[in-house]
């Protein structure tokens, strides 16, 4: 029987990674495994060319019976993900010369794909399809997939379904910009609030959070506090809507969930005083999760 495979595509801010994916195993075929740098303020002829010839030298190493499905690719938006158009702007100051580009159609000519072999999905939710079949995830039916780092990111997944809209979900299935204390969960869940909180109250500054959890392991009474905070700021941030979608197990990712044993003792606490317990997972996919949720779109 031949292995069904999609080459899994994962674009960031600085590198394109692909790789060709086995979608019932989630295995990555190793020796097709492409890493290529390319800033995104690059022009759209550079990102385009860099970009088809990453996924040629991985779609060319793929066992010779297999059966090709397509190419699913993981972008960051603002994306027409349904036909494959840029729609970024000054906003977001990132891929700019994509602006209104259908990338789509461009792909599909530079790898001679017919229209159906090529998908995209937002980075963010490929993190958690990944996470879903192949990853921390898998096995549970309703799962919250949440991203810690530069920004908050969201995912709610039920029977391997993204769900964006409906009476359990917030909109769109995202969380950052749900209105918490004095601003939005995006200004408390997010690599500034560590180093902005820290700096403000401490005499050593710090530019990211892996410092802060290097104070506390040297019992630094401010690095311990303000862990503890984040664990029941998040707690209280997810409670509400961990009970509407009735999850049975939430998936973190980003920077911020490495140091999960430093804030999990009063995420926990704070979580089972408002009478919800619920298993807290760090993704084990890391870099390859978004490459491994893109090729879920052919499943």
């Amino acid at each position: 029987m031949k292995e069904k495979i999609v080459i899994g595509v994962d674009v960031g801010g600085s590198h394109i990674s692909c790789a060709a994916i086995n979608i019932e195993t989630g295995t990555i075929l190793q020796k097709t495994l492409i890493s290529v740098k390319v800033s995104n303020s690059e022009q759209k002829n550079v990102l385009l060319s860099v970009w088809s010839q990453a996924i040629l030298d991985c779609k060319k190493n793929l066992p010779v019976n297999s059966d090709f499905l397509g190419v699913g690719i993981a972008i960051p938006g603002p994306f027409d993900y349904e036909n494959g158009i840029g729609l970024y702007d000054n906003s977001n100051q990132k891929f700019l010369d994509l602006k209104n580009v259908n990338v789509k159609e461009a792909l599909l000519e530079n790898l001679a794909l017919p229209q159906h072999q090529i998908k995209f999905v937002n980075d963010a939710t490929a993190f958690s399809l990944g996470s879903y079949w192949y990853g921390s995830g898998k096995g549970s039916e309703k799962m919250v997939a949440i991203t810690l780092g530069t920004g908050f990111g969201s995912s709610f997944i039920n029977n391997g379904k993204v769900i964006e809209e409906g009476k359990t979900v917030p909109e769109n299935g995202y969380l950052w910009d749900q209105p918490y204390k004095d601003g939005i969960a995006d200004d408390y869940f997010s690599t500034r609030w560590f180093v902005n909180n820290f700096n403000n109250i401490s005499s050593k500054k710090v530019t990211g959070v892996k410092q802060v959890a290097e104070f506390v392991k040297e019992g630094d009474v401010e690095a311990i506090k303000l862990f503890n905070e984040f664990g029941q700021n998040l707690a209280e941030c997810l409670t509400s809507h961990l009970i509407n979608f009735n999850a049975d197990v939430v998936v973190m990712g980003g920077n911020i969930a490495e140091a999960f044993e430093l804030f999990k003792p009063s995420l926990y606490k704070k979580l089972k005083d408002s009478g919800l317990e619920i298993p807290f997972k760090i993704s084990i996919l890391k870099e390859s999760a978004a490459m491994l949720g893109a090729a879920t779109l052919f499943k």
